[in-house]
């Protein structure tokens, strides 16, 4: 049998695999962050030491420059110089102490004095241009607006055509009223500042470089630089914007982009600049050695740990080959191996657990050759009580069936019989129900009856109200007709006054004009008197025809009131034979709710004989459909008991089969 076990990577090689792995791993992580740490540290380090250096270049120039602000300061307040404009004899002496001076110092290229009047004395002597006038010189305006020392920023000497500097004092003199005398100023050229600068060492490719306060180059190792604006943006706009601070820039140069750093720092009283540029590469290189040292280090530990991983995965593989090699005996049935392995560790403990598993499956291989023996015989012996338990159940079902047939055909003559006394029951219920609301409805035309009965009395004593009521409205309008006539005269009589009133009122007024102007207050009285009456006249017409109106509908009401009378009467009549007419009707329906309740009990009775009849029709029905159903059910469950008896039989034949074939595999096993 060949060995079915998939081949892959071995164990050994997975084992030096991940040992490489677990030490590489660290080794790089480790190796980077400490040279990643170390060139942060020495950026850090190199920018600190640059940014000490720029202060102690910062303080170096301070003194340089104080020095010779001190020397402009002491030639100015020399009486010599101050007595320049009043004693002739002050100006021999005075270019000879300017000699003494630049012979000392050498950096010093010349000293001057340019005084109010536009002359220049000037020491060595030069060739001075024509209409050159000292008062309009950068120098000489500071030093004048400022009127202490100054230093001016970088220019071109106009001899030397070199660029220098200027240190100038005001001079005044002190003998006459402190008055002004002129400018005194020294050059300093720039070349010994720089070539002292240029010597300070600054890494491997650094440069020192002055800048003045538009960040001209003043000094610098490449002489094409200087009297430049810094060609760095990054640069120029950080000094703008701090006195001191470090920049990181790039570069490109032979068209490869380098990375640099800046460190700078302001002077104060000169305002000058101090910056120092380094290439980053510098740092780099420092931090390759401590790369180096990772790398060796590593290297030497990865081959440790291979050396380790293949002593450790040799000796762990040999155990496991040897449990894979019982394994492969075991597969092909070979039961009686034991593994040899006396280790102590997992992989002992690994090779006991084998060799208790094989035993066990043994066992168990016996235990299943017993079983499958019994089985065997229990599946014969199964088989044939199936087939007899089959021939007896058909049996069985045949017997069954002819019961189910008889009941189902009762069951169908029940349910005729339960259906024709169920229609009869129904119309027994429809007569009850029919009486029943009969006998409501003679009670709700009793109750009717009695109820008209009494609205007739209450009609009855409301039509001999209504007699009075009519009598006495009659006699009322005749009362009003009478009072409407005698209204009539009376009005008669207000007209007749008024008519009178009014003549005489005219004959007042006639007699008045008479009178002339003796009468004029009675005549204005009568035709007042005239006016009243004329009202009282119109307005006993108005009330006369209003009370003639009346009088019209008086009689008018007299007359519908004696109509009115006779139909009370007529209506009084009519009532009284409605009301005898309402006690014939209560009598009749007395009589009619008897017979309808002797009927309703008649039919109530029958109601529930039908009833018992009923019940008892559908028990039967009930009974009979139950039984067929019954033995329609135990039909079909002696024809599912046959099917699997078969069913049954079959299983048995296979099971019969199946532990042949157990039997042969079992054998081939080697316990």
């Amino acid at each position: 049998m060949k060995s079915k076990f998939k081949k892959g990577i071995g164990l050994k090689a997975k084992l030096i695999t991940m040992f490489i792995i677990l030490i590489t791993i660290p080794l790089l992580a480790l190796g980077t962050f400490s040279y990643m740490k170390s060139v942060a540290t020495l950026e850090e380090n190199l920018k600190d030491s640059s940014l000490q250096l720029v202060k102690q270049v910062k303080e170096t120039i301070n003194n340089y420059m104080k020095g010779y602000k001190e020397s402009v300061k002491q030639m100015s307040y020399d009486p010599n110089v101050q007595q320049l404009l009043t004693n002739p004899d002050s100006l021999k002496w005075m270019i000879n102490s300017f000699k003494s001076y630049i012979n000392s110092h050498e950096e010093v290229k010349s000293i001057y004095v340019g005084t109010k009047y536009k002359d220049m004395y000037i020491y060595p002597k030069t060739n001075i241009p024509k209409g050159f006038d000292p008062t309009k010189r950068p120098w000489y305006i500071e030093a004048i607006d400022k009127n202490d020392v100054i230093c001016t920023d970088p220019y071109i000497d106009v001899d030397t055509k070199k660029l220098v500097i200027s240190v100038a004092m005001p001079v005044y003199n002190s003998f006459n009223n402190k008055e002004l005398v002129g400018v005194l100023a020294i050059d300093l050229s720039l070349d010994t500042l720089s070539q002292k600068m240029n010597e300070i060492e600054i890494g491997k490719n650094g440069h020192l470089t002055l800048l003045n306060k538009d960040n001209i180059t003043m000094t610098h190792k490449k002489p094409e630089f200087i009297g430049k604006i810094v060609p760095i943006d990054e640069i120029d706009k950080a000094i703008k914007e701090k006195d001191e601070d470090y920049v990181n820039y790039e570069v490109e140069e032979d068209g490869v982009k380098r990375e640099k750093f800046a460190v700078f720092s302001k002077m104060d009283k000169l305002n000058w600049t101090i910056l120092v540029t380094m290439y980053m590469d510098e740092i780099a290189e420092d931090a390759n050695s401590i790369l180096y040292t990772t790398l060796i280090f590593g290297t030497v530990s990865l081959f440790i740990a291979i050396i380790i991983s293949l002593l450790f995965s040799g000796r762990l593989t040999k155990y496991f080959n040897k449990l894979l090699m019982n394994m492969e005996k075991i597969k092909e049935g070979d039961f009686t191996v034991r593994n040899d392995i006396e280790t102590k560790d997992e992989v002992g403990i690994l090779a006991d657990g084998f060799n208790s598993m094989i035993e066990d499956v043994g066992e168990l291989i016996r235990n299943v050759q017993t079983l499958s023996y019994e089985v065997t015989m229990a599946a014969q012996g199964l088989a044939a009580t199936s087939q007899e338990t089959s021939a007896s159940a058909e049996e069985v079902a045949r017997t069954v069936e002819e019961i189910a047939k008889g009941a189902t055909e009762q069951a169908v003559e029940s349910e005729k019989g339960a259906t024709l006394t169920g229609n009869l029951s129904m119309k027994f219920n429809d007569l009850r129900q029919n009486t029943e609301d009969m006998i409501v409805s003679s009670k709700e035309v009793m109750e009717a009856n009695i109820n008209g009965v009494d609205v007739m009395k209450g009609l009855q004593e409301k039509t001999i109200l209504n007699d009075g009521a009519t009598a006495k409205i009659e006699t009322a309008i005749i009362e009003l007709d009478s009072k409407t006539k005698d209204i009539g005269n009376i009005l008669e009589t207000i007209s007749s006054i008024s008519e009178q009133t009014n003549l005489l009122a005219l004959n007042a007024s006639i007699e008045a004009a008479r009178a002339g102007e003796h009468g004029k207050g009675f005549a204005v009285v009568a035709d007042e008197i005239r006016k009243l009456a004329e009202d009282s006249r119109h307005a006993a017409d108005e009330i006369k025809e209003i009370v003639v109106n009346i009088q019209r509908d008086s009689e008018n009401t007299v007359e519908i009131m004696k109509e009115v009378k006779e139909r009370s009467m007529e209506q009084s009549q009519a009532v009284s034979e409605v009301n005898s007419s309402f006690e014939i009707i209560s009598k009749s329906i007395d009589k009619i709710s008897s017979k309808i309740e002797a009927i309703g009990e008649f039919v109530t009775m029958m109601n529930t004989d039908n009833s018992e009849i009923v019940s008892a029709i559908e028990n039967i029905s009930a009974v009979s459909e139950e039984t067929a159903a019954a033995a329609e059910e135990v039909s079909a469950s002696m024809q599912q008991q046959s099917m699997a008896v078969e069913e049954v039989a079959k299983a048995a034949e296979r099971l019969n089969e199946l532990s042949v074939k157990l039997n042969h595999e079992i054998a081939k096993f080697k316990i």
